[in-house]
């Protein structure tokens, strides 16, 4: 009835590319110009996975600790010095519970957890005597956001017909309205009101969100 999963992995990259500090995608310059190459990464983690597949109660339990980096050595980028890439998260879990209420009628959750994203941000900045303002860098991906979680649940009633199943399910996206972190920046505006010092502002997306559908199956 359980299913039990144990995977590590490891993965060395090289030749990788990065943009050069402060470009970026957009412009019309050749893309190129804006790159530089010779990157190495490490990738590496562990995986456990459970799975119940029998009974009127199913479900999985996932998690992966991992760890992935960059290095341009002899470079601008990070001062040649290793950094956490982009979408280095070191924790990972995921939870799936479905239960079978009768022939009709189930009621399933999903409940998810990962480490927030790393990102860069500015430590300090300063105006030079022309009035430039410049911007103090201590790092790259020196900054990593909120922890990313939320919970899933959906009642769906099944009903067979002639010709197949349809189902109507009710579901609830997000169901504790966690404020999950999108982008921060620096901002003037922050508690309703504009303020004379700036602060770290966090912008989120997709709040508690209920939801109807309707599917057939045949």
């Amino acid at each position: 009835a359980f299913e039990f999963s144990v995977e590590a992995y490891y993965k060395e990259m090289d030749n990788l590319i990065t943009y050069l500090p402060g470009e970026g995608f957009t412009g019309s310059e050749d893309w190129e110009d804006k790159v530089i190459s010779g990157g190495l990464g490490t990738s590496y983690g562990v995986e456990w996975f459970v799975q119940k597949k029998k009974g009127n109660t199913t479900g999985w339990i996932g998690y992966t600790w991992s760890k992935s980096d960059r290095h341009f050595p002899n470079t601008v980028i990070n001062n040649g010095q290793p950094y956490p890439f982009r979408y280095d998260r070191r924790h990972d879990f995921s939870f799936v519970l479905v239960h079978k209420i009768n022939d009709h009628i189930d009621l399933s959750g999903t409940w998810v957890y990962s480490t927030g994203n790393v990102v860069t941000l500015y430590e300090s900045q300063y105006n030079t005597p022309d009035w430039n303002t410049v911007q103090h860098y201590p790092s790259k991906n020196n900054f990593r956001l909120p922890s990313y979680h939320r919970m899933d649940i959906s009642l769906q009633f099944h009903k067979q017909k002639k010709k197949g199943v349809r189902t109507w399910a009710l579901s609830v996206y997000n169901l504790y309205n966690r404020a999950n972190p999108f982008f921060v920046m620096f901002d003037n505006y922050y508690n309703g009101t504009w303020n004379d010092k700036r602060a770290l502002v966090q912008y989120s997306l997709f709040p508690v969100l209920p939801s109807v559908s309707y599917s057939f199956k045949f």
